[in-house]
């Protein structure tokens, strides 16, 4: 058999039993368990196929599916570029896979911004899922030409997957998105933002949904505080072009960090599905404001990066106080930091809890509920208990459960074997995405004419931020 472009077509179609490729799949998640029946063919078309994203990321994740027997049995992977360096030194640029694999791989010319080119994308299978592994920039003509190349027309067997940003501000989130309502429905949308595919991320549900000692807790009367870090120990690393149009807000605060605000703080869904969860997020973050109190800062060796601006002022660098204005967190704040070059890196949660109402021993109050998400994920639950001897004095103890990182799936891993099977629950709804922007464009302003600061202050590499304005925010658990 040939494909369209005159190459031998690389999908495997088993001989017989085309008739019986619909199987049962029990899909595990940290939070439910579904059946579901998987398409029973299935073409992945991986636009921006030469970069890093798809040789890093999508490959290497679709091929783990691929070796758990969790992809349909008739499947085509097909990668796409402006660029055609040729099927097979495509295949050698993703590095070594058995051929078994690479069978199912094929590759093509085409070009998101050319309709003609799209129209001879693979179009003889069930079911086609499309990722955007291109600059967001890009989305709206590629959203646009693949549907005039009647790649999207039936909304129940093609979608479109979009790597994070949506959008660049408020104003051109809601550009993009009203060219998705336009041309698709919102279930056709799968947005994704890697930290919903991650396993830690996941477990905030199940260690707050699956556990009644915690739930009398998880509000006002009980919380002084919650801290979320994401910080990181390397600066740039060669990607400044991108960090200059990014900076900490739009490549952190607006989409990680806020979506597991979201998670901690969400009520509990009626019922663990895409719908509800996603209801619940909006929910949050739609009572979600920015104080004044926020501080952005940028590490004193940054404009001297290749590919930066003398003269920048991006951000790489945020601390600052976010609230929640509704019955469950009125008042309580939730304090965040993320940036570059700092001491430790690491993805956490800190729950603080407020002191008893009558203080009868002597010593600080240590009550903690901390969630590690990474590195070397674990829950810890920190309580003050007597020390040994004589004096009525306290000392912490903690009690410990590492997550088993063994067992747990890589985000994309997870995120494409949730867009093949028509799976949204851990993708953004557009809700999501216009909240998230509303809270941070205040950030985003540049000028004189901003309500708040927003030209960063400087740190120094190794430390925690601009100490003098950081510790004004808030008396910081640290990671370590």
């Amino acid at each position: 058999m040939t494909s369209y472009f005159g190459s031998h077509y690389p999908l495997y179609v088993p001989p017989s039993h085309l008739d019986d490729l619909k199987v049962k799949m029990t899909i595990m998640t940290q939070t439910t368990t579904t059946e579901t029946e998987p398409p029973t063919s299935a073409g992945i078309v991986i636009f921006g196929a030469t970069g890093d994203l798809c040789k890093k990321k999508l490959i290497p994740a679709l091929y783990k599916l691929w070796l758990k027997d969790l992809l349909p049995e008739n499947f085509l992977i097909t990668g796409c570029s402006r660029r055609d360096p040729g099927v097979q030194i495509w295949k050698e640029s993703l590095g070594y896979y058995p051929d078994e694999f690479l069978h199912h791989l094929d590759y093509i010319s085409a070009d998101l911004d050319n309709v003609d080119t799209l129209r001879h994308l693979p179009d003889y299978l069930h079911d086609n899922t499309y990722f955007l592994s291109v600059p967001p920039e890009r989305y709206a003509n590629a959203i646009i030409n693949l549907k005039e190349a009647g790649k999207l027309n039936d909304p129940e067997r093609s979608r479109v997957v979009i790597e994070k940003p949506f959008g660049y501000d408020y104003k051109s989130a809601d550009n993009l998105q009203s060219v998705v309502e336009r041309y698709l429905r919102e279930k056709q949308v799968y947005r994704i933002d890697h930290y919903l595919g991650k396993d830690t991320v996941n477990n905030i549900l199940a260690t707050r949904f699956s556990n009644i000692f915690l739930e009398p807790l998880w509000n006002r009367q009980y919380i002084e505080e919650v801290q979320i870090f994401a910080t990181e120990t390397i600066g740039c690393e060669g990607r400044a072009q991108y960090y200059e149009t990014a900076g900490a807000v739009r490549d952190m605060l607006q989409n990680h960090i806020l979506q597991v605000l979201a998670l901690i703080a969400m009520e509990a869904p009626c019922r663990m599905n895409a719908r509800e969860l996603r209801r619940e997020k909006t929910k949050v973050l739609a009572a979600t404001r920015m104080s004044p109190t926020i501080i952005l800062g940028q590490y004193d060796s940054y404009r001297s990066e290749e590919g930066v601006d003398p003269n920048s002022s991006t951000p790489t660098y945020f601390a600052g106080t976010l609230f929640v204005d509704n019955w469950r967190w009125q008042g309580v704040p939730f304090n965040v930091m993320t940036g570059k070059n700092l001491p430790y890196q690491c993805v956490e949660v800190v729950i603080k809890l407020k002191a008893p109402p009558l203080n009868l021993y002597e010593g600080e109050t240590n009550d903690r509920i901390v969630m590690r998400l990474q590195p070397n994920p674990h829950l810890d639950i920190r309580m003050d208990i007597k020390s040994p001897g004589l004096n009525d004095d306290l000392e912490l103890a903690t009690l410990t459960h590492a997550y088993p990182e063994d067992r747990a799936v890589d985000g994309y891993e997870k995120l494409l074997y949730d867009a093949l099977n028509g799976d949204q629950s851990h993708f953004v709804h557009a809700d999501e995405v216009m909240e998230s922007w509303r809270i941070v464009d205040d950030l985003l302003c540049e000028g004189d004419q901003c309500q708040i600061r927003t030209v960063p202050y400087v740190y120094r590499p190794g430390s925690w931020g601009p100490q003098h304005k950081v510790d004004q925010i808030a008396n910081w658990d640290y990671p370590a």
